[in-house]
């Protein structure tokens, strides 16, 4: 068995371990020392590195969110822990200089309305092969398929063990992701690294993730794309909403708005049945849509009701929606009654989906759970439990909504991981330099 020596080695080559290389060397540099005399290495299970980003928004890379650094949290991570824990690595490294690092190396960007800043080529792997690009300049040893099979400390090192070969490092930077879309690799191996060193573990569960329904839509609604809809769903203890998109599939759902919302929908489908439900019109109170329909009603009596909805929503949904409301197709607004008038905005704006079957963990985008935040140092991301050993990215018990926000929180954790390692092995490695002067003096 070979054993090998780096100062800094790093489980995974996603964004947060790429970011952490990047960051040690950047600190490295600053402080003059030479790309020689400090070996960092990646260890990536994968034929490529950055997978995730590969197929990230769709293969086209969410690359990050616009806006300054507090808005970016408070938008795309709603629970004040995760906010407060972030806080420190998102001032550290900014989505600005993600973006300028991509500018530099060739990928020109634009930012949609919506905020998500995307490569102006569409193209993901563009992303990724300017990260490479910067790893290559920072002098980044990378060895992939590479399977890390086990992370142990050893006094005052850690062995980090794969097939045939083991890694002497002096700190462990665990960005091995969670447990989402297992096919990319990340099978929760980091997780139960950290496990064994003493971390406690929140259960993974899926996010940004479709959500599966039952019964399931009908085929006739199968592909339908609504835009801009309020997405509800209802327990018996908690109701949730986003307004954004959503695709109608041939299990349930997905799009933008089910993605942001699947987090939340898991964790209640644990412990009661939560139930779907649609709102056509999220920017009119069901009074306000109500003296719409009694408008249009007054003005166009002689007309179906379904021409109304069929100018306001993908044609294929309207009998479905009449259905719902106990309206007969070929009804007129002149023979609508005020009940059904009144059965008819109730279905406009609570729409029923069904009952959630699933929230399929695989198929998340990313994963909540992962090592406890109490058991890291947001502003170093050092274990408070096992000195030297940092956990950054999807690894860590944080999920933000869709938009660029977990890519953003990847980038920024492991920078910083990547700043804290290094540091604190240079300042180290300086103290030791001091002690063998004096000792050599006296």
């Amino acid at each position: 068995m070979q054993t090998l020596s780096a100062h800094i080695v790093i489980v995974g080559g996603g964004a947060a371990g790429m970011c952490a290389a990047i960051g040690a060397r950047q600190h490295l540099r600053r402080c003059g020392v030479a790309d020689e005399q400090f070996h960092i290495v990646i260890l990536e299970r994968n034929a490529r590195l950055g997978i995730k980003i590969r197929i990230s928004g769709g293969g086209k890379c969410n690359i990050s969110h616009d806006g300054d650094m507090m808005s970016v949290l408070e938008k795309g991570f709603l629970r004040p822990q995760e906010r407060r824990f972030l806080k420190p690595s998102f001032f550290g490294l900014t989505n600005r200089q993600v973006v300028e690092w991509l500018h530099q190396n060739g990928v020109a960007t634009y930012t949609r309305p919506n905020g998500r800043i995307f490569p102006l080529s569409g193209k993901a792997t563009d992303v990724l092969s300017a990260f490479e690009n910067m790893l290559r300049e920072h002098r980044i040893s990378v060895f992939t398929n590479a399977l890390v099979r086990d992370v142990e400390r050893q006094n005052s090192h850690f062995l980090v063990h794969l097939d045939n070969l083991v890694f002497q490092a002096q700190a462990v930077i665990l960005a091995t992701g969670g447990v989402s879309y297992s096919k990319t690799g990340t099978t929760g191996d980091g997780l139960r690294f950290a496990e064994k060193l003493g971390h406690r573990i929140v259960k993974p569960r899926a996010a940004l993730a479709p959500i599966y329904l039952t019964p399931p839509p009908p085929a006739e609604l199968v592909g339908i794309s609504l835009r801009a809809v309020k997405l509800i769903a209802k327990s018996a203890a908690h109701t949730a909403a986003r307004v954004d998109d959503v695709l109608i599939t041939h299990l349930g759902i997905s799009g933008p708005a089910t993605l942001s919302l699947s987090r939340e929908v898991a964790e209640a489908s644990e412990n009661s049945p939560v139930e779907m439900f649609l709102d056509f019109f999220p920017t009119q109170s069901p009074d306000e849509l109500e003296l719409l329909l009694c408008q249009v009603q007054h003005e166009h009596a002689t007309q179906f009701l379904r021409t109304f909805l069929e100018g306001k929503l993908p044609n294929a949904l309207v009998p479905f929606l009449l259905e719902a409301a106990g309206v007969a197709y070929q009804q007129k607004w002149s023979h609508l009654k005020k009940e059904h008038r009144r059965k008819l905005l109730h279905v406009l704006k609570a729409y029923p989906l069904g009952t959630v079957k699933e929230v399929p963990l695989e198929r998340g985008e990313v994963s909540a759970g992962g090592v406890a935040l109490s058991d890291i140092n947001p502003k170093t991301m050092e274990s408070r439990l096992v000195p030297n050993f940092y956990v950054a990215g999807e690894a860590l018990d944080i999920a933000g909504e869709v938009g660029g926000f977990n890519l953003q929180g990847a980038y920024s954790t492991g920078w910083l991981a990547g700043v804290s390692a290094s540091q604190k092995i240079q300042s180290g490695l300086h103290e030791a330099l001091i002690q063998n002067f004096r000792t050599n003096v006296e």
